[in-house]
């Protein structure tokens, strides 16, 4: 039996390929799975420990940093680029929005290196993404302290 398949369905075959390959590349921020759902920090540790709200004690966690009424606070990388925040229930400040967009974000799938810029900081964060799935998210921060090198490891559950 011959085949019916010839170079012509096989330049069809890579074209159609390339273009779908073109059109996820371009179009990624729209399938990614931590897109356009808000989410919440859970836990966090820095490995090894620092003092990074300056009393004097190394911390093993990133959130001493917030303020209780920050806990609940979740941030939304929507598929447009931009950040918004929510507030959560325990607001800090009744009289200001609920929901505000607070920055902007680019992703690079090769490396799994998420970049956000909030619009309140001078600098623009590269963490890496280690996992996500449907209600978990876990990406990593290194840095450089005159102590040596450190970790921040955070886990983000779906709100």
């Amino acid at each position: 039996m011959k085949s019916s398949f010839t170079w012509t369905d096989l330049a069809v075959l890579t074209g159609s390929t390339i273009f779908a390959v073109m059109t996820y590349s371009f179009d990624t921020k729209e399938k990614l799975p931590f897109t356009d759902k808000y989410w919440v920090m859970e836990s966090s540790t820095i490995i090894p420990a620092i003092d990074v709200d300056m009393d004097g004690k190394a911390d093993t966690d990133i959130r001493v940093m917030l303020e209780d009424c920050e806990r609940d606070d979740a941030e939304m990388f929507k598929s447009g680029g931009k950040i918004m925040k929510h507030d959560g229930k325990n607001r800090c400040d009744e009289e200001e929005e609920l929901v505000t967009e607070s920055g902007t974000w680019t992703y690079d799938a090769a490396t799994r290196q998420l970049t956000s810029k909030h619009y309140e900081t001078s600098k623009p964060q590269t963490v890496v993404i280690k996992e996500v799935n449907a209600g978990k998210m876990t990406v990593q921060y290194s840095f450089k302290s005159a102590k040596g090198n450190h970790t921040i490891t955070a886990v983000y559950k779906l709100k």
